[in-house]
């Protein structure tokens, strides 16, 4: 009985045990197809991640060609073959000399749409393909080597499909990226037709599939991912096969069966870790290449800002200059300076407004000097710790004087003609008047009855004669005269100007004097126009100045001639005169005692000699006028 009880007891202890293991078996099983399940749908994750990572870095580097489309380059640098240009109608002007590629360039062109989006061409080959960009004016082609998309994952295996649904493998082992012919697998077929809508995700691929795939007969999960850059659309997915997921899987199983909780915890705690650590690894990567991107930006922008011919100050919350680009800074800016009145209240109506405000026509003293600019405050919607924003002046002086010169050379013109056609029309009847009153001057008898007409004829003879020296000025000024050069001394030329007015001046009671060494080089003049030059600009400081006054002439070397200077202690010209002393017919004299010609004479005879005339004056002080005589040649 005892021995029937043992046996009894043994069999059951053995179909204990023997369920026990069935049991362990079982749920290792279990476990291990659990753990299958949950490692597949971890690496199709992975897979998902690893594609769109791809597809990352495959826009960013479509986004460079983009960018460089748009930047028209001049040169075949970086990932490009080759860059072409094509003119409004589709012809290549600069580029490949190529027939069938000229063709290719001509039909993309056709497709493109002037100012729309970016356009691409079939693949000339397994990598070469051409990218291209319309405007009105034409448009520009790169032709990129598109496996360089590629240059960082070619360890991975990869599925690129184009905008025809056609598909390639590359990448990882695998020969080349050729376009696949055969009919694709039901699985492959759904992959392709999600990546054609531009869709995400992952799919598991039997063994048939991944064979297709160059994987061989082992299964495998593809994750994909739209690659969308302008008007380029890709799409990219990653395959890989799944049988170490699986057979990680069931080792995992089988050890979880035959080891502690312990163990499997710090072996769960260990991936963690790895995977903390790789997507540490990432965000580090994406941070590196993000900094790399803004430093490449930002030098881009400092640079664009100090070669553009424009003002441009930064400006922080207190309207005070943070830093000023060279163009101001040549000019005397300096960062640490508030701003101008006319530029803070400016920039305080942008700050208000948060949006771009300008005024033109403000007047700014930059290097000691008044401009005139056209001014432009831009706040930043996000500001930085010393800028917030920036004031951009746009300097319109030099424009502006231009126009003012123009104006007055079609004013001079118009007065030129004007002037010819009424000394022509007065001088006639002046000669009449002049000899009929000359021939009665000799008829007059003598004696006291005679002497009252006398008077009144010699009246009118000297009011001719005025009259007839402003039509010869206004003749003077209508023709230009022809110029006969020859070597003058300039302390010559001096003395005769002087001696000639010398009675004049003592009318006046202003003396005059001379400074020129004889020793000057000659100047190259007509020597009746710098005799006349000279005389209207002595005459000018004399009857500038009052009785006692002081009018001297001197004469001096210059790099670009000899430098004449009158120079006078007279009444002086006011500010808002000066840029009118040289139109004909201004003057500041009493009426009757100028025509205002003078002035605008002497100028043009100095013009037309390739000199300049200057005029410096202070109201109650007196007046300077410089002028740059050119040098003779040496014969």
């Amino acid at each position: 009985m005892h021995d029937v009880k043992a046996q009894g007891g043994s069999r059951g202890l053995s179909l204990a045990v023997v369920a026990a293991v069935g049991v362990v078996f079982a749920l290792a099983y279990v476990d291990s197809r659990r753990e299958e399940a949950r490692a597949l749908d971890d690496f199709s994750a992975d897979q998902a991640a690893l594609a769109r990572t791809l597809a990352g870095t495959m826009s960013a580097r479509l986004q460079g060609v983009v960018r460089d489309l748009r930047a028209a380059p001049a040169s075949a640098d970086g990932p490009y073959e080759e860059v072409d240009l094509l003119d409004g109608s589709g012809r290549v002007v600069r580029g490949t000399k190529e027939p069938a590629r000229q063709a290719i360039l001509a039909r993309l062109f056709a497709t493109a749409t002037p100012g729309g989006a970016e356009v691409e061409s079939q693949p000339l080959d397994e990598r070469l393909r051409y990218f291209l960009r319309r405007d009105p004016a034409g448009a520009v082609a790169l032709l990129v080597d598109t496996e360089l998309f590629f240059a960082d994952t070619r360890s991975l295996r990869r599925i690129v499909i184009d905008e025809e649904g056609r598909w390639a493998v590359s990448g990882g082992d695998a020969a080349s990226r050729n376009w696949q012919t055969a009919p694709p697998t039901a699985e492959i077929a759904t992959m392709l037709a999600a990546m054609k809508k531009g869709e995400e995700g992952t799919i598991f691929l039997p063994r048939p599939s991944a064979d297709a795939l160059g994987l061989g007969q082992r299964s495998a999960v593809a994750g994909f991912a739209p690659v969308t850059v302008g008007g380029l659309r890709w799409s990219v997915g990653v395959v890989a096969s799944a049988r170490r997921v699986r057979d990680r899987a069931r080792l995992a199983a089988w050890r979880l069966a035959a080891t502690t909780g312990l163990t499997a915890l710090l072996v769960g705690l260990f991936g963690v870790a790895i995977r903390r650590q790789e997507r540490r690894a990432q965000r580090l990567a994406d941070a590196l290449d993000l900094a790399e991107a803004t430093a490449a930006l930002r030098e881009r922008s400092e640079k664009l800002v100090e070669s553009v011919p424009l003002g441009v100050l930064a400006v922080d919350a207190a309207a005070r200059v943070t830093a000023v680009n060279p163009f101001l800074a040549d000019r005397g800016a300096r960062a640490g300076t508030p701003l101008d009145a006319p530029l803070d209240a400016l920039w305080a109506e942008a700050r208000a407004r948060h949006t771009v405000q300008a005024r033109q026509s403000l007047t700014l003293t930059l290097d000691g000097k008044a401009r005139e600019v056209d001014a432009f405050a831009i706040p930043l919607a996000r500001p930085l710790p010393d800028v917030d924003g920036f004031v951009v002046l746009h300097d319109r002086t030099d424009l502006k004087r231009l126009e003012r010169n123009l104006q007055r050379a079609e004013k001079l013109a118009t007065i030129g003609t004007l002037s010819a056609g009424i000394a022509h029309e007065v001088g006639t009847p002046l000669g009449i008047i002049s000899g009929r009153a000359e021939q009665l001057l000799t008829r007059v008898p003598e004696g006291e009855p005679g002497e009252a007409m006398k008077k009144g004829l010699s009246s009118i003879l000297g009011q001719v004669d005025k009259v007839s020296t402003t039509i010869r000025q206004l003749l003077d000024f209508a023709r230009t005269r022809p110029v006969s050069v020859e070597a003058v001394s300039a302390a010559t030329a001096i003395g005769a100007a002087a001696s000639l007015l010398e009675h004049r001046f003592r009318q006046a009671k202003v003396s005059v004097a001379t400074d020129a060494a004889p020793s000057l080089p000659p100047l190259a003049a007509d020597r009746g126009q710098l005799e006349q030059v000279l005389v209207n600009l002595l005459m000018n400081a004399c009857d500038a100045c009052a009785p006692g006054g002081h009018v001297t002439a001197r004469a001096r070397a210059a790099d670009e001639g000899v430098l004449l200077e009158i120079v006078d202690d007279g009444s002086g010209i006011a500010p808002e005169h000066l840029p009118s002393v040289l139109d004909p017919f201004f003057t500041t004299k009493k009426r009757g005692q100028g025509t205002g010609l003078g002035l605008t004479i002497a100028a043009d005879i100095v013009k037309n000699h390739g000199g300049t005339l200057t005029i410096d004056s202070t109201p109650g002080q007196g007046t300077t006028v410089r002028v740059v005589w050119p040098k003779a040649v040496a014969a």
